[in-house]
């Protein structure tokens, strides 16, 4: 490496022009003067792997490909092998594969062509945002278990551990301490035991743990026929590594300390962009128009291609499934119809983009069907319920010229007020031919009579009963309350959500 060749680099970078006086003659004074202004340079590039690759290429290429751009490779791929900021490692994989692996430049002096073979192939397959490769092995009782299974709501600790790792006899307990603490919030640790003397393994559980964790899976490979080792660059232990819910890496070359940083971090990040999609959510829903299903369709289809084609699907997840949700619970009657809507043309036909299928396969298609079997003008859905004797009664049956069904909480204000209207005219529903219905949806059976009789009630009383509460919720609109439904005489609803005028208005 020559002053010229380096000279050129400098005025064809445009970058290191406050470099030239500081050159000497000497070629180990020249590198040195270079590797300072790389290193100057890459400081300005925001900490971010795609913008240090797009400037580490832009550096290389500037050098015309020869010795000089194998030089500023090799400097390079050194920093970010030896960076300590997570998630640059990318950055030297990167390098390798695009500039020495395929031969296109020669490593430069003090730099081995085996070394970089070494560490691109012990680290590229779990850099940060990559889906972590599976792991298969047996657990302590002998299952075969697999990491992809195991991952937990929330986060998943993956954690290689030896009985003989000093650091591991430090580290195990913190990483237990943590997991116990967040373990209603869904966090899993999927330990994995380096040693191939399963004996020794368990021996160390034993004398580690009072009662195995029931979040955590203990599993070893002692015929390493699952690679872990390459995988997960698994050259010393501890290795600890963090896996998010949707089974990419969140995390790795991490301690105790910095696991329990990461997921605090990671946690008031979702939360603040959680709490962000909402806010946008919210006040695109006040905007959207809900006069019919093609207005509705509009409103949302435009946002709906904005978000399913980007490559995380999060966003899209959230967005929707509290879109759909805020409408299904509106007590605005065409916002209720249109959720039928988001779900049907957003949410059921992209159930693969959903980490729990039960979601969009099924808890969002019988929420579907119960807004569709409570429209206006459909016949109203039938239920078995018990009254205050104890009988069954068959809600939706009616030979009445009109039924009011109405329901009800006995703790709560407004429904108190809507049951003293509804008494209080109780003998002019009565001679238009009206029967009334009250429905606790989430009462008790033993309830109902006391209930009835505090209350001077003239009219059933009806429960879903205590081993019913859930079919109750599956079939009818009862989250809100008081709310309530007019039957003509066929059964077929006529309104819903009624005032007592409205009623009159209907009824006369």
């Amino acid at each position: 490496m020559n002053k010229k060749t380096i000279l050129l680099f400098y005025v064809a970078s445009l970058m290191f022009t406050s470099a030239f006086a500081q050159i000497k003659e000497s070629s180990d004074s020249l590198a040195s003067s270079l590797d300072r202004h790389i290193s100057a340079y890459i400081s300005t590039i925001p900490l971010n792997k795609d913008s240090l690759i797009n400037a580490s290429e832009k550096l290389i290429d500037a050098g015309n490909k020869n010795n000089l751009s194998s030089y500023i490779a090799g400097r390079l791929f050194t920093i970010f092998r030896d960076t300590r900021i997570m998630g640059l490692e990318g950055v030297a994989i990167h390098i390798a594969e695009k500039y020495f692996l395929n031969g296109a430049l020669i490593p430069p002096e003090g730099l081995s062509l085996l070394d970089i073979q070494v560490y691109t192939e012990f680290n590229k397959n779990s850099l940060i945002g990559m889906q972590a490769p599976d792991l298969e092995m047996p657990d302590i009782k002998g299952n075969w278990v697999s990491l992809r299974s195991n991952l937990g709501s929330q986060y998943t600790v993956l954690l290689f551990f030896d009985d003989k790792c000093p650091v591991c006899k430090v580290e195990m307990p913190q990483i237990y301490k943590l997991s116990d603490s967040l373990k209603t919030e869904g966090l899993n640790v999927f330990a994995v035991y380096t040693s191939p003397d399963e004996s020794s393994m368990m021996k160390y559980i034993n004398d580690n743990f009072k009662e195995l964790p029931d979040n955590w899976i203990f599993a070893s490979d002692p015929s390493y026929s699952t690679d872990f080792q390459r995988l997960y660059n698994v050259i010393k232990t501890p290795r600890i590594l963090l896996i998010d819910k949707r089974g990419k890496i969140a995390g790795r070359d991490l301690n105790s300390k910095a696991l329990k940083e990461l997921i605090t971090k990671l946690n008031e990040q979702e939360k603040e962009l959680d709490n962000q999609i909402k806010s946008f959510a919210t006040a695109y829903l006040e905007a959207a128009d809900y006069k019919d299903s093609s207005s509705v369709y509009e409103s949302f289809r435009s946002l709906f291609e904005r978000v399913v084609n980007h490559e995380d699907k999060e966003v899209y997840r959230t967005l929707f499934s509290f879109i759909f949700e805020e409408l299904l619970y509106s007590e605005e009657y065409k916002r209720r119809e249109a959720s039928a809507i988001i779900a049907e043309n957003f949410i059921i036909p992209y159930s693969h983009y959903w980490e729990s299928l039960s979601y969009p396969s099924e808890w969002v298609p019988s929420m579907v069907k119960r807004v569709k079997a409570n429209k206006i003008g459909e016949q109203f859905p039938v239920l078995n319920l018990y009254n205050s004797k104890g009988r069954v009664v068959t809600l939706g049956e009616t030979s009445a010229r009109y039924t009011l069904i109405y329901f009800t909480d006995p703790g709560c204000s407004a429904c108190k007020l809507y049951t003293e209207v509804l008494k209080s005219n109780y003998k002019f529903l009565k001679r238009a031919g009206v029967k009334i219905t009250a429905v606790i949806p989430v009462g008790r059976r033993s309830e109902l009579k006391a209930y009835k009789r505090d209350n001077n009630l003239k009219w059933e009383v009806l429960s879903p009963g205590d081993d019913g509460l859930a079919s109750i919720f599956k079939t009818y609109e009862a989250e809100r309350v008081p709310s309530a439904v007019l039957l003509d005489e066929g059964g077929r609803i006529i309104a819903k959500t009624l005032d007592f005028a409205t009623i009159k208005d209907i009824i006369k």
